[in-house]
């Protein structure tokens, strides 16, 4: 089992501060207590207690004043955030999204854009020297072998990292249970293929991500969208009475940090959830590729913890927090593993064996962890200052919501705006969002809905396009 990485003294202190400016405490304006101070009441030395404004200072919690000290500058509590349940009409319908989803991610893809959109972290908050090394060491050490086709299952030693990587959400997974794929949205296509047939119904949160969207209208399956909580995920009661009226193949769920919300279902539902769709004998497709980028103590433990059925089919990938462009997922099948190896041989034989190689050399040395802590850090300081910029320049009707994980806020916005007309004139800006209405079926129900990722290091020219949009809002519409 990967051990944890014990906090620093810097960190410890910070993070109570921060809990107490939470708590309001520590109320916006007030004086904190002097570096002195903080030394005294801590035990800690002058340069440790200048770490830790350092860090508030970083998240955009606190400000220095010259001869003054330090001030409280942003309170989570201040913000108008986003509770209420998400309303779709509960009707199973083919989904013809695929138009606009390419119209928007084609447009991403101009040169010199701000990105908003985009919840994949930056070669800067990588580690490309390692993952450099490690594809070195891959070609020396196996030259003639990564040069041969891989077991369509997985490279071993591969599989072996990811059984281990799996401890730490007390996962008891054999090398024999994981097949690797193509990046987790692979890992989702072959679970839908894998218990579903076209003409099916596949139960989701509302809103979902559009590309699980595009992968059931490419399979001629609908969707049956269900109320979700922003905070704690999809409605455990409504999946009740679904599942107890119609028909249902599968569930394909993001139960820790939703895209687009940030939803994170509880422990004690998502044990309810797996003994439900067991009670109805109904897979659960698990979509759990942002389950490492937590921002509280512990990792959230996924459906799959749970399972005693083999009905969970959990994915997903290290194409969030260590090489996008590798393409390198994974999936847990549970009963249905035969299937789906028959299933991606057919398509695909195996995924990429050098990459494969390379990102096991890379997790043999220990140095993953640890990588893991500065993306969690550095996305909490980001999602923190974009946060303070909306509450600076947006409206006070915009709400929002407070993930604790993930990449992306899902914002509310005044009931006039058109989410998709403000994506139009942001481009025209060199700014890129994704409109609201991708994420659903029901393309009104989303209108003045919109989706920001705060992937992306914090910078001025991020300030200045949150600004913007934030006297777009402002106009009459």
């Amino acid at each position: 089992m990967h051990r944890k990485i014990p906090k620093f003294a810097y960190e410890e202190v910070a993070d109570r501060l921060e809990s107490l400016i939470e708590k309001e405490v520590f109320q916006v304006g007030d004086r904190l207590p002097s570096v002195r101070s903080l030394r005294e009441q801590y035990g800690i030395s002058i340069s440790t207690a200048l770490q830790v404004y350092h860090r508030l200072e970083r998240k955009g919690l606190v400000e220095p004043r010259e001869k003054s000290g330090y001030f409280v500058q942003f309170s989570r509590r201040r913000h108008s955030w986003l509770r209420e349940n998400s309303n779709p009409d509960l009707v199973a319908r083919p989904v013809t999204i695929a138009e606009i989803v390419t119209e928007v991610r084609d447009s991403a893809a101009r040169e010199g854009l701000v990105n908003l959109s985009s919840p994949m972290p930056p070669p800067e908050l990588l580690p490309a020297a390692h993952l450099h090394t490690a594809m070195l060491q891959t070609i020396r050490q196996f030259k003639p072998d990564y040069l041969r086709y891989p077991m369509d299952q997985g490279d071993e030693r591969l599989q072996r990292q990811i059984a281990i990587l799996s401890a730490r959400w007390g996962g008891t997974v054999s090398e024999e249970d994981i097949v690797v794929t193509h990046g987790c949205m692979e890992a989702i296509s072959l679970c839908l293929q894998a218990v579903a047939k076209p003409g099916d119904t596949i139960i989701t949160e509302s809103p979902t991500f559009y590309g699980f969207l595009q992968t059931i209208q490419h399979m001629d399956m609908k969707v049956l969208e269900l109320p979700t909580n922003p905070v704690t995920g999809i409605c455990l009661d409504k999946l009740e009475t679904a599942l107890g009226r119609r028909k249902v193949a599968a569930c394909l769920l993001v139960n820790s940090f939703n895209n687009p919300l940030g939803s994170c279902m509880p422990q004690k539902e998502k044990k309810e959830l797996v003994q439900l769709l067991g009670r109805y004998e109904v897979p659960l497709i698990e979509d759990d590729i942002y389950g490492d980028l937590y921002q509280g103590e512990h990792r959230p433990r996924p459906a799959k913890y749970y399972d005693r059925k083999g009905l969970v089919l959990h994915c997903s990938s290290f194409s969030k927090t260590l090489a996008p462009g590798m393409r390198i997922g994974w999936v847990l099948p549970g009963r249905y593993r035969e299937r789906i190896i028959r299933i991606k041989y057919m398509q695909s034989i195996a995924a990429n064996h050098f990459l494969q190689r390379v990102i096991a050399q890379y997790l043999e040395t220990n140095r993953y962890e640890r990588h893991l802590k500065k993306l969690r850090h550095a996305l909490s300081v980001q999602m923190m200052q974009t946060l303070k910029a909306i509450q600076h320049y947006f409206p006070e009707q915009v709400c929002s919501t407070c993930p604790q994980g993930g990449m992306t806020l899902w914002l509310q916005l005044p009931p006039k705006v058109d989410s998709y007309l403000l994506y139009q004139a942001a481009l025209k800006q060199d700014i890129h969002l994704t409109p609201g209405l991708v994420f659903s079926t029901q393309k009104d129900t989303y209108r003045n809905y919109l989706r920001l990722s705060y992937a992306e290091p914090w910078n001025s020219a991020k300030e200045q396009a949150i600004a913007w949009i934030g006297q777009y809002l402002k106009k009459p519409h």
